[in-house]
């Protein structure tokens, strides 16, 4: 029988009460990742979640206030880990913008890929749940389209496109992306992830064409 957790302030099993607490938490955030990254958010529950977490009941209210709000955490852990999947290709190389986008993009379809709960939880769960969630979401797009921004502005003609209409150029750019990974995994990735980045890469690269210093 496992000894209860203690509530007064006192250290559990080497751990500070509030390690515990951060512990329980992470459980909890891995385990609605997996049920609403699989079942899908609306068919899972709460006391399902903490059964898959070893968590009692009564822990989860310490963290979350209520399934809405553990679908949030969720997803802002699942977008930060799409936008850092982001980041990484590009660090990995310094070569001309093209090469840039492909290998951001190639990144960003490799984690959908790999790991079917991302897109599950930042393309579907999320959607129609709440005004909360719904400004999270826009949130992430603003996120995305700040790397954008960051690195399409040095090739971009500023005086012919001010900055405000080069981001509404971007988020449309963003959402077109977005589109065409749902797409894909609507169709059960069946097109070839090159094949599904080049595309993308097309799109991209047509819109930099458009309002870099040499478009028409």
């Amino acid at each position: 029988m496992t000894a209860p957790e203690l509530d007064d302030g006192r250290r559990y099993r080497g751990a500070a009460p509030g390690q515990r607490q951060q512990e329980r938490r992470a459980r909890l955030i891995e385990a609605a990742t997996d049920a609403f990254g699989t079942d899908g958010y609306r068919n899972s529950t709460v006391t399902t979640i903490c059964a898959a977490a070893g968590v009692g009941k009564r822990y989860f209210y310490e963290s979350f206030t209520d399934s809405e709000d553990l679908l949030l955490e969720v997803y802002r852990e699942t977008a930060a880990r799409m936008i850092e999947a982001i980041h990484t290709g590009l660090r990995e190389t310094d070569a001309d913008i093209d090469t840039q986008v492909h290998v951001a993009l190639t990144a960003y379809f490799q984690l959908i890929l790999d790991d079917p709960r991302v897109p599950r939880i930042a393309f579907f769960e999320i959607l129609g749940v709440s005004p909360a969630v719904d400004r999270a979401h826009h949130s992430v797009l603003d996120a995305i389209v700040d790397i954008c921004f960051a690195l399409f502005t040095p090739h971009v003609d500023l005086e012919t496109h001010p900055a405000v209409s080069v981001r509404t150029v971007l988020l449309g750019l963003v959402g077109a992306i977005v589109i065409i990974a749902q797409k894909w995994v609507l169709d059960e990735y069946r097109q070839p992830l090159t094949d599904v980045v080049d595309s993308a890469c097309l799109v991209a690269n047509a819109v930099l064409t458009r309002i870099g210093p040499d478009g028409r």
